[in-house]
């Protein structure tokens, strides 16, 4: 076979910074911080793909892999177990390194998708074959080495087929290459190879195995020399610090003068730089007078002035230069915090000076946040005077987020902001203080509340060391924050506990006798009440749960007439068009036939809106609302009587909200239900999940740890909390994202730097290059202030491509200049020269350009453009449309079948890079078209993926890899080895990283839940079955940033309670049996576990009930794909703890039907082959045969004996 590599997949990962509360993402060069060498570590992640196809036995194909061959040249051998032939494993494309996947509808059939009514009690037998996974698709080697480590390993495919096949060898070549050029072009000293690992990937189909690919994934660290320690430079660093905060700002601030005003009574005065665009722009003009006095006597280092924006009010200014040592740029940090003040031409009106930095609200039609606008609720009222004070009222305001107060003092400082009363600290001159809707507070009752008044007291101060005692002027203003949801109550209509003993029972942890006095034991212990569950609420009588309802890939798929903040990811997804998720919480709970539904009054809310909704009860995949006359929702009015109820029964949703508020969502089951359920045990949906579980819980939580909140407190909150955190959160998120657009970086990735080096060329027009160099009086020469042409371009065709890396997602590469700058030529072909990246905007300040960062290249080699004036021009291209893109090619097979059919696809070689941000399609031209063609677009970048994350990236959810859902006991008595059992499928069941039980995570009441699991084993037919939820979180105080929460549903079910008649599987005396039944039969499974059942009947052993088969699977498959094979050995397991030890049989087949079309998935049965067929080419007559033969003989044996050999004996 001819080995073709036709295409290779290149991943680089780049390590994610955490974005502190600052939002600072700049690194700064640091004074006297000097080192020879400079040590760096980076990551790097490839794959090639072989055109392979094996057919799916297992012995079809094996690896050889040799790790080190001057260490050991022996090579292991390896083969895939038996669970990736197994017809259970789904068939897809598997990743390099991946473990198979189970289809759930082998193993856990219609039946048993519901655990308290599951008779299936080996499912959980069947799931363990596929959780010891054996890894044997991922080859290490460990330790250091230099790049010869590539040349010195090999792993290779032997199969009957295709022979020895070296599947490293082009990933090595790649590696090393890739290693020699880093060292070339960036002189990096001493580079290492560390930890590589070599996965294979490959996609199953039901009789093949083909699509094999190889990933290679390494980490090399390598020197930098660092630089020289430069006192000029330093010093003069150190000067233009000192007079930037002494002489062109003062008292860390600065003024710009914008028209803020929102009303037209001008009393709201709302500034944030966060959504100023004029206020930007104004920051910008103010660089520009700045950078005039700060290097009025010229720039030795190619210096430029830029800001960055830290907050709401707060940016830092920091110089961009040139190092003399070795040409690149770095950042020099100025100032890290100036605010920015709003300058006020009329010093009178100080409260001018009283800034609001308003939140966000969800849009529901543009699915996108937007500022708060303030509504009215009182207006400002004339002047009045008062004992000699003059008082200003500035009216009342609503907001529907949270907003923050700013008041600058003057420099005497005689004025004072308060809030309710109160005094607000004070710091070089700036009053803030955060107004926010507390009327949930729980802890600190005296201060739930939204309302604020707020004053600017002026005193009369004739000199600083006046104190502040004669009060001249008050300004007051009000301010009502309106974001908390009222609570939306849901109540069993009979829950009475006062009046009702058993219902009293439910909620009282401790007995009590009949004058209700608590009960206590001989030890003076009280006595806890066995009917008392404490997640019964008191007032309601149910137990609530906080889920997650996934609607749709659609925004719009939220329930109508109501409105949900979304993830900001899933909208930048969605408009990308890919696949994304969106949903809302609610608050969900059973009720015991009708419910009374209340809204409370605190927190109240005006101009509420309440809808009710039907869900469809009879879907277990998907939340689905039913129509009713054409629509989906019906007006329902919640009032507080207690004598109002609903009592149809169904699962209804309940949705209310307030004007420019989110909806609170309560979910309920009404009908003959036990108010002891939680509402998934009464309603399973795989699209309601327990919040905590849930993707948009897991990153909540993530943001309230941040926010020190301990886990123990966030699992108290109630759902009205929940809901304005969510807010809170998803304002900060969208915040975060804002700043991160304006301090826009660019990125100098060290890939993207060697892509740059493809792309520049010497100039055609420059044709006097050599001679110019030649007659220069200097041995360097800058040819772009010499002569009137460029000596170096970069191909117009990949101007585009290039600036996709510096720009987000949503923003159109044209408005992007690339302008290659002082150019100099250090000796033949060599050239130093720097990238610079211009954002262009005809709208900004006069001579002010916005350059996102300058990439400096030193003694790069650049090849002649002459030599390809003669050749053909290759070019591929993609069409720029984001959702074309996004939607057609979203995988490397996708992507590959796109550019295969443009033209010239066979003389290139196409290599896929995918990192964090982009999937790149790099061409090569192959080794016999050099001569003749020319590749105009050596890249396109195919994707560009949002930078903006929902979290912050250095967290990490743990429980997002554990594969694990359900745990059967399957009978297991014992405390300690129950928990031993739990805890080994959990540690078998990570996907990738494993993680320690008592370190990484714990299990909540693991005791107590595990004692009831082992004393109340159950039948496989006693149903409904008991189910207990193993809680599964992190562990607090920890100093990994772990997160995340999971529960496994557990239960203790086995066969039969009854004990079989052995105690230990080699006491069974069969050891084979036969059959005669087509090997490509549906039933052939079945027929074999009935003729098991039917070989031990006998000997009083039932299989259905107390073994387990282990390898029938594979058995049948062999049987299947074998024409040949006449027997197959079936290993017999104990399916319970009652029994020990192992037993095979041996089963023969005598069967050589033709196998017709032999298919993993359902096998077609052979044209002329019935089901009557079938059944009569199976041995079952025998049976009846043989015992009436028997009873025959019998009769016959008594009648010899009446008939001679009693009546000779008398």
């Amino acid at each position: 076979m001819s080995k073709k590599i036709p295409f290779f997949l290149f991943s680089g990962l780049i390590p994610a910074l955490f974005l502190s509360a600052g939002y600072q993402n700049t690194t700064y060069f640091k004074l006297n911080n000097y080192d020879n060498y400079e040590t760096k570590s980076e990551f790097a992640n490839f794959s090639a793909q072989f055109d392979l196809e094996i057919e799916r036995q297992p012995d079809s194909f094996s690896f050889e892999w040799i790790r080190d061959k001057q260490i050991d040249s022996k090579s292991e051998i390896r083969k895939l177990n038996s669970y990736w032939f197994d017809p259970a494993i789904k068939e897809k494309f598997y990743q390099p390194g991946s473990r198979p996947e189970i289809r759930d509808e082998n193993l856990a059939p219609e039946y048993c998708s519901q655990l308290e009514n599951c008779r299936n009690w080996q499912f959980y037998l069947n799931e363990s074959r596929f959780r010891n996974w054996k890894e044997e698709t991922i080859f290490n080697i460990y330790g250091e080495y230099d790049k010869s480590i590539f040349d010195r390993n090999s792993l290779s495919i032997t199969s009957k087929k295709y022979n020895k096949i070296n599947i490293s060898n082009i990933l090595n070549e790649y590696g090393k290459n890739k290693i020699t050029e880093l060292e070339k072009n960036f002189n990096l000293k001493n580079i290492k190879i560390s930890h590589l690992i070599y996965g294979v990937g490959f996609e199953l189909q039901n009789d093949k195995i083909k699509k094999f690919t190889v990933n290679l994934q390494y980490r090399y660290s390598y020197q930098k020399r660092v630089l020289n320690k430069d006192l000029e430079l330093e010093k003069y660093l150190s000067d233009l610090r000192q007079n930037f905060n002494n002489s062109i700002i003062k008292n860390n601030q600065i003024s710009i003068s914008i028209e803020t005003n929102q009303q037209k009574n001008d009393e709201i005065q709302s500034f944030s730089l966060t959504s100023s665009q004029k206020g930007l722009k104004e920051i910008e003009k103010k660089v520009t007078e700045f950078s005039n006095k700060l290097f009025k006597e010229g720039k030795k280092y190619n210096e430029s002035l830029h800001f960055n924006v830290i907050g709401d009010k707060q940016i830092e200014f920091f110089i961009r230069f040139k190092h003399p040592q070795d040409k690149n740029f770095y950042n020099f940090q100025l100032n890290s915090k100036v605010n920015v003040n709003l300058f006020l031409e009329d010093t009178d009106k100080f409260w001018k000076r009283l800034t609001i930095i308003p939140g966000n609200i969800y849009d529901p039609k543009t699915y996108q946040s937007k500022i708060d606008e303030p509504v009215q609720i009182s207006e400002p009222k004339t002047t009045t005077n008062e004992g000699g004070v003059r008082r200003i009222y500035g009216g009342k305001w609503e907001y529907h987020n949270k907003i923050k107060l700013n008041f600058i003092t003057n420099p005497d400082e005689n004025e004072i902001l308060y809030v309710n009363g109160n005094p607000v600290d004070v710091l070089d001159l700036n009053f803030d203080y955060d107004l926010e809707d507390l009327r949930l507070e729980q802890k600190n009752q005296q201060n739930s509340t939204n309302s604020y008044k707020v004053e600017i007291k002026k005193f009369k101060k004739d000199s600083k060391i006046q104190d502040n005692s004669e009060l001249v002027v008050v300004y007051e203003i009000e301010f009502v924050i309106k974001a908390a949801n009222s609570i939306m109550d849901i109540k069993w209509f009979a829950w009475d506990p006062k009046n009702n003993k058993d219902q009293q029972k439910l909620i009282e942890p401790y007995l009590k006798d009949k004058n209700d006095q608590i009960i206590y034991d001989q030890f003076g212990v009280k006595v806890k009440n066995p009917e008392y569950d404490p997640l019964i609420d008191i007032k309601t009588g149910t137990k609530k749960q906080i889920v997650w309802i996934s609607t749709g890939k659609n925004p719009n798929s939220i329930p109508e007439n109501s409105n949900f903040a979304q993830l900001p990811s899933e909208v930048s997804r969605f408009n990308l068009g890919l696949d994304s998720e969106f949903g809302f919480i609610a608050e969900a709970s059973v009720s015991g036939k009708g419910a009374n539904i209340v809204l409370n009054s605190n927190p109240e809310n005006d101009k509420v809106s309440s809808f009710r909704y039907l869900v469809d009860s009879d879907n277990s995949e998907n939340f689905e609302i039913l129509s009713k006359n054409g629509k989906k929702s019906e007006k329902f009015d919640i009032t507080n009587s207690a004598n109002k109820y609903f009592s149809i029964g169904g699962v209804w949703l309940f949705s209310s909200k307030f004007d420019k508020g989110l909806s609170s969502y309560k979910i309920v089951s009404i009908g003959e239900n036990s108010s002891s359920q939680l509402f998934n045990d009464v309603f399973p949906n795989k699209s309601i999940i327990p919040f905590w579980e849930s993707k948009p819980g897991q990153i909540l939580e993530q943001y309230l740890l941040l926010e020190k909140i301990t886990n123990e407190n966030i699992k108290k909150l109630t759902y009205e909390q929940i809901l304005l955190y969510w807010r809170n959160f998803i304002d900060n998120v969208v915040k975060k994202q804002q700043i991160n657009k304006i301090n826009q970086k660019l990125d100098e990735n060290i890939e993207i730097k060697n892509k740059i080096v493809l792309l520049v060329q010497k100039n055609l027009n420059f044709e006097n290059l050599e001679q110019t160099n030649n007659e220069s009086t200097g041995s360097n020469q800058d040819f772009a202030s010499s002569t009137g042409n460029k000596a170096l371009q970069i191909n117009p065709e990949m101007i585009s491509e290039i600036s996709k890396f510096f720009i987000n997602y949503n923003e159109n590469s044209s408005n992007i200049d690339i302008k290659i700058e002082n150019i100099v030529q250090s000796q033949d072909n060599k050239f130093d020269f720097d990238i610079k990246i211009v954002k262009k905007d005809d709208k900004k300040a006069e001579n002010f350009e916005e350059v996102l960062g300058i990439l400096s290249f030193s003694n790069i080699e650049i090849k002649d453009s002459e030599q390809n004036k003669n050749k053909t021009k290759i070019k591929f291209n993609l069409k720029n449309n984001e959702h074309t893109v996004n939607q057609n090619l979203q995988n490397s097979s996708q992507i590959i079948d796109y550019f295969s059919n443009q033209e010239n696809f066979d003389k290139v070689n196409l290599f896929l890079e995918e990192n964090e941000e982009n999937i790149i399609a790099n061409f090569n031209l192959k080794p016999e078209f050099k001569e003749i063609f020319d590749l105009q677009t050596p890249f396109i970048v195919v994707k560009k993926s949002s930078k903006n994350s929902d979290i912050f990236q250095d967290s990490r959810n743990i429980f997002g890899a554990l594969l694990l859902e359900r745990i059967n006991l399957t009978g297991i008595e014992n405390l300690q080895n129950a928990k031993n059992f739990i805890l080994e499928q959990i540690q078998a069941s990570w996907k990738d990283v494993k993680y320690n039980y008592n370190s990484d995570f714990v299990i909540e009441n693991f005791d107590n839940i595990v004692q009831n699991a082992i004393k109340n084993i159950e039948e496989s037919e006693q149903i409904p079955h008991k189910i207990w939820n193993l809680t599964l979180k992190v562990k607090e105080n920890q100093i990994n940033k772990f997160y995340g929460s999971k529960t496994i549903k557990l239960v203790n079910i086995i066969g039969s309670l009854n004990n079989p008649k052995i105690n230990n599987l080699s006491q069974i005396k069969a050891n084979e049996f036969s059959l005669s039944i087509s090997k490509n039969s549906e039933n052939l499974e079945n027929a074999i576990k009935d003729h098991v059942y039917n070989l031990l009947l006998p000997e009083e052993i039932d299989s259905k009930k107390y073994l387990y088969l282990q390898n029938i699977s594979q058995i049948v498959d062999n049987f299947r794909t074998n024409p040949k094979l006449e027997k197959a050995t079936l290993v017999l397991k104990p399916g319970t703890p009652q029994l020990n030890g192992k037993k095979e049989l041996t089963i023969f087949n005598s069967d050589f039907s033709p196998l017709g079309d032999l298919n993993f998935g359902g096998l077609e049965k052979n044209s002329g082959t019935t089901e009557s067929n079938i059944e009569k080419s199976t041995t079952y007559w025998l049976i009846p045969l043989i015992i009436f033969s028997i009873i025959g003989l019998l009769f016959f044996g008594f009648w010899v004996y009446n008939k001679f050999i009693a009546k000779f004996k008398n």
